[in-house]
């Protein structure tokens, strides 16, 4: 084999090398953007769902502190009547 017939493969060699390598790293990048994409979707998904759920429960204590507060009202005007 002559020297330039073996600089002309091995160029080859490399352009294929690269070519592939390239594409590999392209993928690779590609597929870990979809999987982070469905992960932040996951979690955001999460995020919500606790905070509705935690939103629920602040409000049904709300409405049970807003019962009492009409309750205490209604017995401080009944004693205040009878004053």
């Amino acid at each position: 084999m002559q020297p330039e017939d073996f600089f002309k493969q091995n160029v080859e060699m490399w352009e294929k090398f690269t070519t592939n390598y390239m594409d590999t790293m392209f993928k690779t990048v590609e597929k870990t953007m979809d999987q982070s994409q469905v992960f932040k979707e996951k979690v955001d998904k999460a995020v919500a769902d606790t905070v509705a759920a935690q939103m629920q429960a602040t409000l049904t204590a709300l409405q049970a502190l807003q019962r009492q507060v009409e309750m205490l009202n209604e017995k401080v005007d009944k004693m205040m009547e009878k004053k």
